[in-house]
Formats: structure tokens, sequence, C-alpha cells
């Protein structure tokens, strides 16, 4: 134990590759594609009738890893707006606490063998192919920000419409666990949407969240 903790003093770049290596990054486009079904059928309708012309549709993903899912639910808000994109601006965020997962969500270059959950359609419209696989298109691309995040410490967004936090809650315990369920709370508008993963309870935040599609774990800021 002495001697591993000389090497990461005397390696000042050890400790963030530990910290690499002991993240856990499992994502992909539309992961559980009933999810997202759902809010294309039952939350975004409702997201739409509460903006005025003009007024962004903010959207917060934590937890992005390398930016699946944040490409992904921005692909279906684009497909349910319709002939309505240029009226209502849209505004992603992608956080996640790896910076090399975040560097990888900003590039947007995928495999082709990562994109077996995206229709042909989508990959016509929001990819273009690239030497090392395919890449997000340019303006999909400018309307999501990605950034570094502890979600356990810094700041959250505001003035949320939906935040897409899926499988994340799982790795924390009870403590941590009410500490960012009320940093959700804090960030939602009075009418946001929270979407959780299949595994994750929201048994204990009653308080703060109704549900409203409970097979797909999606809640109402209470």
């Amino acid at each position: 134990m002495r001697h591993n903790l000389q090497f990461l003093r005397e390696n000042p770049a050890e400790p963030a590759a530990l910290c690499e290596d002991i993240l856990i990054h499992v994502t992909g486009f539309f992961r559980e594609p009933d999810a997202f079904q759902a809010l294309a059928r039952e939350i975004f309708p409702k997201v739409f009738d509460n903006k005025a012309p003009g007024e962004s549709i903010r959207v917060w993903v934590p937890g992005c890893s390398t930016g699946e899912e944040t490409y992904s639910v921005a692909m279906v808000l684009l497909e349910s707006l319709g002939d309505r994109v240029g009226s209502l601006p849209i505004q992603m965020f992608g956080t996640d606490i790896s910076e090399v997962a975040i560097e990888k969500a900003r590039a947007g270059v995928y495999s082709e063998s990562s994109l077996a959950e995206v229709s042909p359609e989508r990959l016509r419209r929001f990819f273009v192919k690239v030497d090392s696989g395919f890449q997000i298109a340019k303006s999909l691309r400018e309307m999501c920000v990605f950034a570094r995040q502890d979600l356990a410490q810094d700041p959250p967004f505001s003035r949320l419409d939906l935040i897409s936090c899926r499988n994340v809650l799982i790795y924390m315990g009870p403590v941590l666990h009410k500490k960012v369920m009320d940093t959700f709370h804090y960030a939602l508008k009075p009418t946001g949407f929270l979407m959780l993963g299949k595994s994750e309870s929201m048994s204990a935040f009653t308080d703060l969240f109704t549900v409203v599609d409970r097979e797909h774990k999606i809640w109402s800021k209470r």
C-alpha cells in the first residue's frame, strides 16, 4: 500500500487515470427504445404546449458518458417538433464526471457497430460518414453542450423541461441519492419531467415527484 501511494504521489497523471479505470461507461443509442417512444408520445407534446414561440426547450442528461443518450433524446425531440423546429430552439446539456468521455461526446464520432439501434432513416438524417465510422451532423452537435460535472458537488443547470438520468442513481448510496434528487427537483421548471432507468426507484421521493408513466420511470415535478 505504501509503495502504491508513493507511486501515485510521484506520478501526478496516475490518480486521474485510476479514476477513469473505475468509472462505469455503459451507454448506447436508444437504450430501452420504449422509453424514447414514451417521451415522444406522452412528454414532449406537454413540453411543447407550455412553450411560447421562440422559448427554448432545455434538457439535461447527467451521467451522459460518451454522449449517445444525449444525442438520442435530441433526435427524438427534433422528430417530435416536426415543422415547428425553427420556432422552439433546443438546448441540450450532457454532463459526466469523466473528461475523457466528454471529449468523445463532443466529437460525436461512433463506430458503425455501435449504431445497431439507430434506424436507417435516423442514420441518414442525423449522421455523416467519416473515416472512423459515423459522426453526428454538425447542426445536431451544435445544439448539444457537453461539460465535465461532478453531480454530487457542482451546481446544476436550471429552468429545465426534462432531466434524463438513467442508470446513474443505482450506483449511489441513500444520502447521495437524496442530495441528487433534491438537485433535480430544484433544476426542473414547475412543469418539468424526470426520466430514470428501469432499475431505479422513486419510492422515497414522492414528496418531490409525481408518477407520470410508471412503466418507463417518468415523473413530473411536484
